[in-house]
């Protein structure tokens, strides 16, 4: 393996596993008074001026609300049944959790791999403080379930996957996997996401199409939305080039 390059140091570069700052995140803002409602939307109450005023959930109950923001990640697309918003697409990736302890440095590598049949891979490979290490390659244009529980890996992907992990690190040789996943990340068709309130309706804002930066771009987001919401327009974050006016509206499921 040869290095080409250092993106960051000990001192610039920092980690942020994804189940425990969303937790933590959630368990933040439950203590500034806000509540978490599980449940699927199957519509948008509308005021006689088509306002958003709440959301309609399965089996009928209603919850009121000052607006919506659709934040579903690819799911997203789903609320262009009820609003115009843009295309948001699923970009489907693979990953592989090992058990490696202590013997893999806290260091994150993007790298170049050729496989024996020519295709070039880019995986990603991050160790985390819980001594596991998570590693990402194989991405596909798969279809979108509706359904997030029905998500699955395609057909050899993880083990193309392993077989990259095991080959360029004698650490992940050995190392025992405790999860093989697959997601989709949110993209739309210019790679930018869509970051605003939604043309012509009043009281609906969209947050999506972060693409792999979605962690990462989160907290930025969730600022320049509450001070979009709250204020009328963002302090600190400049959102035109987010602005979802940009892109035509979906009409594939309306």
């Amino acid at each position: 393996m040869t290095l080409t390059g250092q993106i960051g140091s000990p001192q610039t570069t920092a980690l942020v596993e994804p189940q425990a700052f969303t937790t933590g995140l959630m368990r933040g803002a439950e203590a500034n008074g806000a509540e978490l409602r599980h449940g699927m939307v199957t519509g948008l109450m509308k005021s006689a001026s088509g306002a958003i005023g709440g959301v309609t959930l399965e089996g009928g109950e209603t919850i009121e609300g000052h607006g919506v923001v659709i934040a579903m990640g690819p799911w997203s697309i789903l609320a262009s049944r009820w609003l115009p918003l843009p295309a948001v697409y699923g970009f489907k990736g693979h990953s592989l959790v090992f058990r490696t302890g202590d013997a893999v440095p806290a260091e994150a590598l993007f790298l170049e791999y050729e496989e024996a049949g020519g295709e070039t891979l880019t995986p990603e490979i991050f160790a985390r403080a819980d001594g596991t290490v998570w590693a990402c390659a194989v991405s596909s244009t798969a279809s979108l379930p509706i359904d997030p529980a029905e998500v699955a890996g395609d057909e050899g992907a993880h083990e193309r996957l392993e077989a990259l992990c095991r080959t360029v690190s004698p650490a992940l040789a050995s190392a025992p996997i405790v999860a093989r996943q697959a997601c989709f990340r949110p993209v739309t068709e210019d790679g930018l996401p869509l970051i605003g309130a939604v043309p012509g309706v009043d009281n609906a804002w969209v947050a999506t199409g972060h693409g792999v930066w979605g962690m990462l771009n989160a907290p930025a987001t969730g600022e320049a939305m509450a001070e979009l919401i709250l204020d009328g327009a963002t302090g600190h974050f400049p959102l035109r080039h987010f602005d979802p006016r940009r892109l035509n509206a979906f009409a594939g499921l309306r």
